[in-house]
């Protein structure tokens, strides 16, 4: 990590997170026998790796206590390892710094126009019977976190910010926010954080609110316990958009722990800052072309050596999961960008990247002996045309055989999760037409469940529960 004992934390003004009890998300009938694997077993997987130095073909990923004990292109002898050749691509799970968890119960929205910035679509009567809906359902917040995080798991998402503050929220996937579980226990985690979500830089027009901003942020960047300052910014196509920036820049709030947010409206000249200052930038292009019209110049940065990292931003108008992004970011690059990202690069884009500008890439983000072993299997090893990456990158949720998170096998393939768990401790779910599997023991959710219970308080409300996955086109 940059520093130590530290959290990532999101700042922006005008918390107003809901913060009372709610019905839990997690079943406390949920029993049956645990994991078939005795405590301290090793196991290896065998298949294709995607390892910081490239593509390691038919190799072994050793993990040992939840961390990953060696890589190689040999098979490890550790004494009692149980062995699953998955037959796939084994790469880092994917790092999701952009996300607003809760709100991925909420049934897609399309706009019928474009908007210039934040403040326009939030006020738009088309997006009023969904934050009405939002709003009704605080009492649901826990279930809420919990199909959100489902959805990001379905894609092979192993870390997510937006969660809250809740004893019923320890995370389903880790919890960048609250609960990330590199720091010891859940107090620690949560010791130094302040979380707003979801929320952006005070109006011009609010000047005690903006003071009160900046002397937050500037205590956050001074002190060592925080790993990133990640800030809604730019966000829109018009001056408002555009003057956040400025406002930033005049405050000296551009730093190596700054992590800015969407960065639509910004110049070249803004990438040079951004890029001398030591700031990244978060991607969410789906959801600005659905919004803006409009995103991130991606050439302007990355010609400016700007750390990009890429995520969905929320369902409503983003894309469904981290794989659904690849795959709105490739497009956007093949269309757009004459193709200058590689596959590669893509994919460092939701694994390596963000875990380096977050500081938690000495706990995950690359396949690397001694990180937590945070893993994802993808695909078919044999199918993958020569280039691993574009595999990864054209995967679609139905192709994610295997996450694992501090080495935990939480979701897969059946046939690979039964090698691993009891089979009365897993539940079959259908994705993208295809059955997995989720370690109800591990994870603490019955899915069957959970839905019912936020599709009836959905219904209440005249709106249906958000499918898992859903079709990226």
């Amino acid at each position: 990590m940059k520093t130590t004992n530290t959290l990532l934390v999101i700042l922006a003004a005008l918390a107003c997170h809901d913060r009372s009890p709610a019905p839990t998300a997690l079943d406390a009938d949920v029993a049956g026998p645990a994991s078939l694997l005795s405590p301290g077993t090793s196991v290896v997987l065998r298949g294709t790796i995607l390892t910081p130095d490239g593509v390691m073909k038919h190799g072994y990923v050793a993990i040992t206590n939840g961390r990953i004990a060696s890589v190689s292109d040999k098979q490890p002898d550790i004494a009692d390892a149980v062995g699953i050749n998955t037959a796939g691509i084994i790469l880092p799970g994917f790092v999701d710094l952009h996300n607003h968890v809760n709100w991925n119960v909420l049934p897609r929205w399309t706009p019928s126009r474009r908007f210039a910035d934040q403040p326009q679509w939030a006020r738009d009567p088309e997006f009023a019977p969904f934050r009405t809906a939002f709003n009704s359902l605080a009492s649901y917040s826990c279930d809420m976190n919990a199909w959100g995080e489902l959805r990001a798991l379905v894609g092979g998402t192993t870390s997510i910010m937006t969660t809250q503050a809740a004893p019923c929220i320890h995370g389903l996937v880790r919890n960048l926010d609250y609960n990330s579980g590199f720091y010891g226990s859940a107090e620690l985690d949560r010791e130094h954080v302040f979380s707003a979500a979801g929320f952006h830089l005070p109006a011009p027009s609010d000047p005690i609110g903006r003071a009160t901003f900046v002397q937050i942020a500037r205590f956050l960047i001074a002190n060592p316990r925080y790993e990133a300052l990640a800030l809604h910014v730019a966000e829109g196509t018009d001056a408002l958009a555009e003057e956040e920036f400025a406002f930033l820049q005049s405050q000296a709030l551009l730093n190596p722990k700054g992590v800015l947010i969407h960065g639509i409206s910004l110049t070249p000249s803004d990438f040079t800052m951004l890029a001398a200052t030591g700031t990244a930038l978060v991607w969410s292009p789906r959801s600005n072309l659905e919004l803006y019209g409009a995103t991130a110049d991606i050439a302007a940065a990355s010609d400016a050596g700007v750390e990009i990292a890429l995520a969905p931003d929320w369902a409503l108008t983003g894309s469904s999961n981290m794989l659904d992004e690849l795959k709105t970011a490739a497009a956007w690059n093949r269309d757009h960008l004459g193709s200058r990202l590689s596959n590669r690069e893509l994919v460092d884009m939701v694994t390596a990247i963000p875990a380096h500008v977050s500081g938690i890439d000495d706990e995950v983000g690359t396949v690397r002996a001694g990180l937590r072993a945070d893993l994802i299997v993808i695909g078919d090893e044999d199918e993958d045309e020569g280039d691993p990456y574009r595999a990864v990158v054209e995967a679609t949720p139905a192709k994610v055989r295997l996450v694992l998170i501090d080495g935990v096998p939480l979701y897969g393939d059946p046939d690979l999760m039964r090698r691993l768990w009891e089979p009365l401790t897993l539940e079959e779910i259908s994705i993208a037409g295809r059955t997995k599997a989720l370690a109800t023991a591990a994870s603490g959710v019955v899915v069957a469940t959970l839905a019912a219970r936020l599709r009836a308080a959905l219904l209440a409300e005249g709106m249906s529960l958000a499918p898992l996955t859903e079709d990226p086109r």
